[in-house]
């Protein structure tokens, strides 16, 4: 009885049929010609093994945002800490225990106490601190701002900014979790108290005269001298200076290592801050000068200007509206000028109180070629570009109120941000790297709809024919 066949081995006999046997020879068949048959035999179908990708490694960065709970501070200011590093200088100290001024050219005043200090990463002592960062050193720092009618006697827009963090070098890691404890807030809040009710009492030292234009009168001795000046109504005034507040060309007097006599000739011109005096026994000299600055003028000192007050004299500057008066802030000043006051009783005593110059050992400057060859021979005529300003300048040495920018807003939202890079190993096929291996390579058409896709726009693309 003959076996029934399955379909599968039905469908292998007929194969056999048309090719032949597969152990045996094969029978004769009439030959077909195929159009590939006139194609180059080399351009047959070759067997590829495909092999994996390799490695290749690329830079990513991942961003740490930071919550806001990390930058907010508590306290009466009009917000959270601003957390966009800003630069500035150290302007000046205002007393022994840390108080201090920094000064922004774009923000203005920033107060700053030394335990709100790092160097290069590392808390010091006040004392330590203050022998670091001297006047005019550069610095980097976070701030925040506070307005209220309490601070009206401060500026016209009743704004007090407080650096809540200062710092050289790197920034110190963690800085902002450090300055969120409550005792070091309670630290900053004690600071600015201590300032406002320096500025209630009037302790600050009031500029009456500021950059006004002199000339080296004489000398009364080997440190002390008088700088003549002329008001505004062509009136002589007299002004009394000791050489200990004298820089020439942004230097100290005292660095040059010669006599004043001869670095500072009569005749030379300079700038003068001064304060009003009245010496008893003393005739002709109602002024002293807390700085003489002969030659380009350094980043300090410089007095601050704060609204009310009896007003000073500052026709270098254009001043607000109304009454507003220089002061410098360092409250042991006064003590140091009152020694060189009593120094000047002391010398015109000699003289009855009438002003006697001493002649000896004295440079003159007495045209305007001899005072360019004074500056050459101090190194004055080296600087390069730049111009002297025209008119009255700004005043930067004041507290206001700063509007934020756009540019200034993204800077805070990134500041809010922590960037870092790192390296990544991976093997795709999606690589150029991959292709001569098999890659993989994505049709024009496919990534201009990906690239579309990524610019945000949810609307399809019409495929045109």
């Amino acid at each position: 009885m003959p076996t029934r066949k399955t379909k599968q081995e039905k469908n292998v006999e007929m194969v056999v049929d048309q090719v032949g046997e597969v152990d045996g020879d094969v029978e004769a068949m009439p030959e077909i010609e195929l159009s590939s048959d006139e194609e180059d035999e080399e351009d047959d179908c070759a067997l590829i093994v495909l092999k994996r990708p390799p490695v290749t490694e690329r830079t990513i960065e991942e961003v740490e945002v930071m919550e806001d709970g990390d930058i907010t501070m508590c306290g009466e200011g009009t917000g959270s800490i601003n957390a966009k590093e800003k630069n500035g200088f150290v302007k000046e100290y205002i007393e022994t225990e840390g108080l201090a001024m920094i000064l922004s050219k774009e923000y203005g005043l920033i107060l700053f106490h030394l335990d709100s200090v790092w160097i290069e990463g590392v808390k010091h002592d006040a004392g330590k601190t203050r022998t670091k960062l001297i006047p005019g050193t550069e610095i980097k720092f976070y701030d925040k701002t506070y307005q209220g009618a309490e601070y009206k006697e401060l500026s016209e827009d009743q704004v007090i900014h407080q650096a809540v963090a200062v710092w050289t070098g790197e920034r110190p890691e963690h800085l902002l979790k450090k300055i969120q404890e409550e005792e070091y807030k309670k630290k900053l809040e004690e600071h600015r108290k201590s300032f406002m009710l320096y500025l209630r009492g009037e302790v600050f030292l009031r500029a009456a005269l500021v950059r006004v234009k002199g000339e080296i009168a004489g000398y009364l001795s080997d440190n002390m001298g008088i700088v003549e000046h002329k008001d505004e109504n062509d009136k002589k005034i007299n002004i009394f200076f000791h050489t200990d507040d004298v820089k020439i060309f942004k230097k100290d007097l005292r660095e040059y290592n010669q006599p004043a006599k001869q670095l500072l000739p009569v005749g030379c011109l300079v700038s003068v801050d001064a304060r009003r005096v009245h010496i008893s026994g003393v005739k002709n000299v109602e002024y002293q000068a807390i700085s003489v600055l002969a030659g380009f003028w350094p980043l300090t000192p410089h007095p601050t200007l704060l609204p009310g007050g009896q007003g000073s004299v500052a026709p270098m500057y254009e001043l607000p509206s109304g009454t507003f008066t220089f002061y410098y802030l360092e409250l042991a000043l006064e003590a140091k000028l009152q020694r060189k006051v009593n120094q000047l009783k002391e010398i015109l005593g000699r003289s009855k109180g009438q002003i006697q110059y001493d002649w000896r050992s004295v440079q003159y400057i007495q045209s305007k070629e001899q005072f360019i060859d004074w500056k050459r021979s101090m190194g004055g005529l080296k600087r390069r570009g730049g111009s002297k300003p025209s008119g009255p300048r700004e005043v930067l040495d004041t507290f206001k109120a700063h509007t934020m920018t756009e540019e200034d807003m993204k800077d805070e939202k990134d500041s809010r941000t922590r960037v870092t890079q790192k390296t990544v190993q991976e093997r795709t096929w999606y690589t150029p790297e991959a292709w001569e291996h098999g890659g993989l390579r994505i049709k024009n058409e496919l990534k201009e709809e990906m690239d579309e896709g990524m610019e945000g726009s949810s609307a399809k693309r019409v495929k045109k024919e």
